[in-house]
């Protein structure tokens, strides 16, 4: 009974890599390597800002990468055989948290040992101020890229509007601060050691939470069949 449950676990596990995809979690692994060999040769304690200054590498790389995935985790658009799907006795939404699971998953694994190495060769941060510094954003785009893919039935768009939040956030920086006061709590790149511990653990608190909210929200348009058959 246990092998047999083994089994389908393992092919479930391959059934559900395969169709969300592992190329995200290669362009992860590969982009955290080559900054971590670069940051070993170039790195200095005295150019903390710089591009290879270690905590800003995972909080940079990881919340993008599984942003991106997740935006392909069930498109209603994109998905194969979805009415065979619908005929399942196993929910929609059940699968839905299958794959968040097995992303999330692969995706911490391979931060987390990004996070180890940067600690034991870097200066040393706090563990869980550094876990902190990339899974409320993790969390928070991948809330909006789910959200967004739902809500248009293309994970293209979920994975474009994830993309320029991104981009926006790191380009602009704390310069977008200066001009919108109230954007702090939605800043997935606010920086602990320029405004304060409290306000940065609000603003991750805040991430967070709005990342499972639009996960939640967009769990409600996978129950309706109607809708993912695209009879609105």
């Amino acid at each position: 009974m246990l092998r047999k449950a083994g089994d389908r676990f393992l092919q479930s596990f391959r059934v559900n890599l395969k169709l969300v995809g592992w190329w995200p979690l290669a362009v992860s692994a590969v982009s955290l390597g080559v900054f971590f060999v670069l940051g070993y040769l170039l790195y200095s304690p005295l150019k903390t800002q710089g591009i290879f200054f270690p905590r800003r590498v995972l909080e940079t790389i990881v919340p993008l990468a599984f942003a991106l995935q997740a935006a392909f985790l069930l498109g209603p658009d994109n998905e194969p055989a979805l009415e065979l799907l619908l005929s399942y006795p196993r929910p929609v939404e059940k699968l839905f948290w299958e794959r968040t699971l097995l992303v999330g998953i692969l995706h911490t694994a391979i931060a987390l040992t990004f996070t180890l190495l940067f600690a034991l060769t870097r200066h040393p941060e706090n563990i869980l101020l550094s876990l902190l510094r990339w899974i409320p954003s993790a969390i928070f785009l991948a809330g909006v890229t789910v959200f967004t893919t739902q809500l248009t039935r293309q994970g293209v768009f979920g994975m474009l509007l994830g993309t320029l939040y991104w981009a926006a956030s790191f380009q602009g920086g704390d310069s977008l601060l200066t001009v919108w006061r109230w954007f702090w709590p939605f800043h997935v790149f606010l920086q602990p050691e320029k405004y304060g511990l409290n306000t940065y653990l609000l603003n991750r608190f805040f991430l967070a939470s709005m990342g499972i909210g639009l996960t939640l929200v967009a769990l409600t348009f996978l129950k309706n069949e109607d809708r993912l058959l695209g009879n609105r």
